[in-house]
């Protein structure tokens, strides 16, 4: 099966979580809601690079955006981090069996 050209909003969300300081703000959106400038300040970031990482985040779905005036304010899209935990969550019932599959495969060999 071929992949689509286009990335879903799968894609999106794990491509937005690989880089260190956008889990950082996730982490932190996570607790309270921030505006921008605040969490470049935390992150020792420009604005323009804030922007960045939370253009990227918003375009993924895991955060909110609200401006008032010239303040953007953000709040963690909490429905952007359970897609992926539903993904993540299929797997879950196989994991559990990995090590009973490997023990049973080396008990085979007789080590």
């Amino acid at each position: 099966m071929n992949e689509p050209s286009t990335p879903t909003q799968l894609d999106l969300v794990f491509a937005a979580l690989t880089h260190p300081k956008r889990r950082e703000i996730v982490y932190e959106l996570a607790l309270t809601p921030a505006t921008v400038g605040q969490l470049a300040r935390a992150h020792g970031l420009t604005l323009p690079a804030m922007h960045k990482h939370v253009r990227v985040l918003l375009e993924a779905g895991l955060v909110l955006h609200k401006k008032a005036g010239r303040t953007n304010f953000l709040a963690l899209r909490r429905q952007g981090l359970k897609l992926a935990q539903a993904w993540i969550g299929q797997y879950r019932t196989e994991w559990g069996n990995d090590l009973e599959s490997l023990d049973n495969y080396i008990a085979r060999f007789n080590i």
